[in-house]
């Protein structure tokens, strides 16, 4: 059960200092981080899981860590407890690492790290946790006695067992270390909080939602029934893109961790556990597809193809360079798609056109962003995509002709019979032309300079520019729907 990573001898009788290494010494849990390496690059062996475990939770652990090349490198590491383990081991400590994790992975972990003298973990056998683990500990320092760094509640049996206590989390776990121990430490973690919980939910992201009522703005109809139907398909279109995105946000785990800003968000930072954040997944997206279906058999459908492409997006088809922005840039259609079936609104395939066009040129400056700003990543091949770095300037070139194809395709539109039947003055539409072409030709010109750090959508919610481009359509819109003699 035990290996020597380069043993050294240690003060006599001192307290074998003895560390875990799931939500202790890495915030999160090794077994779920293989889970999630397996959901990417091979989610058909997740159906075997159930079965593995029927041999117990070692020969599950024991089975993932042999399918899955965990990269040390890739984890999140408590930085207050490294530095707690190097000073003790600068003290001439003995540092063991013991841990409930599979001992291929935790011996990969300690030689990553060089600060343990010797690694004790599970070994597809027995479970080194809670009761096991402290019977072991018990045993094998029964000379020198042992203190211990935990943080959950089955490691108060190992404290039980300990000399003294380090508590990595709450308050109320240190209360727990103390009623049976010597407290030494506490390195206190806080809880996730609503605003982590809005985040990894994106709720910033709800705005793209308002798309839905964006056939029924352009047939004029403000009938009640429609509405409503629209409001609710609207929430549940954000359940179900929230609970997508936290699945990917779970599948980019790693990757995101090395971005320069995407490290922040909720999973990669760790505020938040990968099973959380599955359970929140499974919640929404059941929830939003099954309400979806019995609300409306069309809608649901559209629902469940937008999920389904998501998936697809999420797990192979943004590695493959081009085609994920055309995919990136239909979840939008399907906004305004959805919309349309559950309002019951007809919509002009011009208007369509436009959209795919407009929608692509901002996918397309989404993914120039990116890789303007982590072109370290794409060159070490750790991007998740499969651009280099010398693509941008393609992207630069689509993206643009985009822009002016969706303004034309627009002043096309605007001269359709469809439109003249529902504007007084439709001529006045014209200039929305140049509104919508500057505001994209911004947009480009705010990615070239390094500066679009987000989804040109979200960055539009929180852009003033925005804002007064928004006033001046409403206006020219206003202005087309009054009966003007030229």
């Amino acid at each position: 059960m035990g290996s020597v990573t380069g043993a050294k001898p240690a003060k006599a009788l001192s307290p074998v200092l003895c560390v875990d290494l799931d939500g202790t010494l890495i915030r999160g849990n090794v077994l779920w981080e293989c889970v999630l390496v397996l959901l990417r690059t091979k989610p058909t062996t997740l159906l075997l899981l159930p079965f593995w475990l029927l041999s117990g939770r070692a020969s599950l652990k024991r089975k993932v860590a042999a399918r899955v090349h965990l990269n040390p490198a890739s984890l999140l590491y408590r930085q207050s407890v490294v530095d707690l383990l190097r000073g003790e081991k600068a003290n001439g400590r003995r540092i063991v690492l013991t841990t409930a994790a599979d001992r291929e992975s935790a011996e990969a972990i300690a030689n990553y790290l060089g600060v343990f003298d010797e690694v004790h973990a599970t070994d597809g056998q027995v479970n080194l946790k809670g009761k096991n683990k402290a019977a072991f500990l018990v045993k094998q320092y029964a000379e020198t006695g042992f203190e211990y760094v935990g943080d959950s509640a089955a490691d108060v049996e190992v404290w039980r067992r300990a000399s003294g206590a380090y508590v990595v989390g709450s308050e109320s776990r240190a209360r727990q270390a103390a009623a049976v121990t010597t407290l030494k430490i506490t390195i206190v973690e806080p809880r996730a909080s609503a605003r982590t919980w809005v985040n990894a939910l994106r709720g910033h992201h709800w705005a793209k939602n308002l798309l839905l009522f964006l056939p029924l703005a352009l047939s004029h109809n403000l009938s009640v029934e429609p509405i409503l139907r629209t409001i609710i398909g609207f929430v549940l279109y954000g359940f179900c893109a929230s609970g997508l995105y936290i699945l990917n946000d779970l599948l980019d785990l790693h990757s995101d961790r090395e971005h320069p800003w995407k490290k922040e968000r909720p999973f990669a930072a760790g505020d938040i556990s990968i099973p959380e954040g599955l359970l929140a997944s499974f919640i929404l997206l059941s929830g939003a597809l099954g309400t979806g279906f019995f609300l409306d058999a069309q809608f649901g459908l559209a629902l469940l193809g937008y999920a389904a492409l998501t998936m697809l997006y999420s797990l192979y088809l943004k590695k493959i360079a081009l085609l994920d922005v055309f995919v990136l840039s239909s979840f939008y259609s399907f906004r305004i798609l959805a919309g349309a079936l559950i309002s019951a609104t007809p919509l002009s395939q011009w208007f369509l056109a436009f959209s795919l066009f407009f929608f692509l040129s901002l996918a397309m400056a989404k993914r120039y962003s990116e890789l303007f700003h982590a072109s370290d990543l794409i060159e070490a091949g750790k991007s998740g995509r499969g651009y280099r770095s010398g693509d941008r300037e393609v992207l630069l070139a689509l993206g643009v002709g985009s822009s002016f194809s969706a303004v034309v395709i627009f002043s096309l539109y605007i001269h359709s019979q469809d439109v003249r039947v529902l504007y007084s003055s439709p001529e006045f539409l014209i200039f929305l032309c140049p509104i919508v072409l500057y505001w994209l030709s911004r947009t480009w010109l705010l990615a070239h300079r390094g500066e679009l750090k987000e989804d040109p959508v979200t960055l539009a919610i929180r852009d003033r520019v925005s804002y007064v481009v928004a006033l001046a359509s409403g206006a020219v819109i206003a202005a087309s729907m009054m009966n003007m003699n030229w």
